[in-house]
């Protein structure tokens, strides 16, 4: 394909997308992100080849996570140099022409790409890698999980060969969709939903699983060996890699953070940036838009976990548990599908424990509780939810519309 580009045309997409997205905010609108963008892209739909220039790119994709991870890269490459990055979650092509339009002199980004937007973002900005953490059917959208993963699938195999894949090996569907990448390694990064991969992308057979691998009778695909791992190191976690091991510190509990850290430890390698001196980094971070860092009500520190499927409640139900600690679910209206990606999660991991429900769709979610055997309490507010529990912290799981209110709510210090 020809990079051909137009610099007067690109300069007038900039300057008329700035111009949007200033209108957008005088109107309140919003921040301008995504129509600013949008427009450029209309005026100039090479811009986003424009803006990325020669800078050396990490795109993180997946479908839970995306977020954290892009801010835990974000931290581990600044070693090699300034870093942009779509902090304000805008991750889809027109937002990402924004971000990187904003700071055109930063050496290195770090992009959290919609996993619908991969081919195109990837091709605007040819990164040196490319984060795969998961992939689950998505709810919100509808976008079928057979598309998405053709999607990938081709946009891996057009990936520039200086690129490398980072993918989660544990999730057969990941692997499969990057197996054709020019360049691979892998991370063992969980999978903690397996209900959406029981079934072989390649051959249709039904895939065998055992307690940490993965493996297709039909045609003989197998989980590959991780080149990055996670493991227990005293009372916290290390990152293993090439036979050393580095101690990782991060905000989140539970595993979930210290495999997030290593997605990013192996970005920071493939970008040449020290592991130990990334590792550094990463243990700095410590919120993501409002997400993991806990908010005081008085004696009770809640931390906000944001769901939005199956796979993103058994991971938050995986921290609960294996940290042991209390568990508040807050379930706002979010349309016809609010609580059906509840009804799949291992809810019943949590039977004879105390939850905490709160939020306009509390009936509906009681009632997945006390199917699951939980010890359900009902609370008017969020304040009040983690109450119901003892002092210490306390872990909030939260559907999208609930963690914005709330999060909003705890920031503007209104409780």
């Amino acid at each position: 394909m020809s990079d051909a580009r137009d610099p007067l045309r690109a300069r007038l997409a900039l300057a008329t997308g700035r111009s949007a997205g200033r209108l957008s905010q005088a109107l309140g609108k919003g921040s301008g992100s995504m129509i600013g963008g949008r427009l450029a892209l209309r005026v100039d739909p090479q811009v986003l080849r424009a803006v990325a220039g020669d800078r050396r790119s990490v795109l993180v994709t997946g479908t839970n996570g995306k977020s954290t991870v892009t801010a835990l890269v974000a931290a581990a490459i600044t070693p090699g140099g300034a870093v942009v990055s779509n902090t304000t979650g805008a991750n889809m092509t027109d937002g990402i022409v924004t971000a990187l339009s904003a700071d055109r002199t930063s050496a290195l980004a770090a992009l959290e790409v919609d996993e619908v937007y991969l081919e195109p973002v990837a091709r605007g900005t040819r990164p040196k890698a490319v984060v795969v953490l998961n992939s689950s059917r998505e709810y919100t959208r509808g976008v079928s999980l057979k598309s998405t993963l053709e999607h990938w699938r081709r946009t891996a195999a057009a990936l520039p060969d200086d690129c490398v894949a980072i993918v989660n090996v544990d999730d057969p569907l990941v692997s499969w969709a990057f197996e054709t990448a020019p360049r691979r390694i892998g991370v063992s990064g969980g999978l903690y939903w397996r209900g959406d991969a029981l079934i072989c992308p390649a051959c249709g057979s039904v895939q065998d699983f055992t307690d940490d691998s993965w493996s297709c009778p039909g045609c003989r695909r197998s989980r590959p060996e991780p080149d990055w791992k996670v493991v227990p190191d005293g009372d916290g976690w290390a990152v293993e890699h090439a036979g050393e091991r580095t101690r990782i510190e991060v905000t989140v509990p539970g595993r979930t953070g210290p495999v997030g850290g290593a997605f990013a430890l192996a970005a920071a390698d493939a970008l040449g940036v020290d592991v130990a001196e990334a590792a550094e980094r990463v243990s700095a971070v410590a919120d993501v838009d409002g997400r993991y860092a806990p908010y005081r009500l008085g004696d009770h520190a809640a931390r906000l976990l944001m769901l939005k499927n199956p796979a993103g409640w058994a991971e938050a139900i995986d921290v609960a548990v294996s940290t042991d600690r209390p568990l508040v679910v807050a379930v706002d209206p979010f349309g016809p599908k609010d609580t059906a990606t509840m009804w799949e999660a291992p809810f019943q991991r949590l039977a004879g424990e105390r939850v905490a429900v709160t939020g306009g769709r509390t009936a509906d979610a009681v009632a997945i509780l006390d199917a699951a055997g939980a010890d359900v309490v009902e609370a008017p507010d969020i304040e009040s939810a983690v109450r119901a529990h003892a002092p210490g912290e306390v872990m909030v799981a939260c559907n999208y519309p609930a963690f914005r209110r709330i999060s909003k709510q705890f920031r503007g210090g209104t409780h």
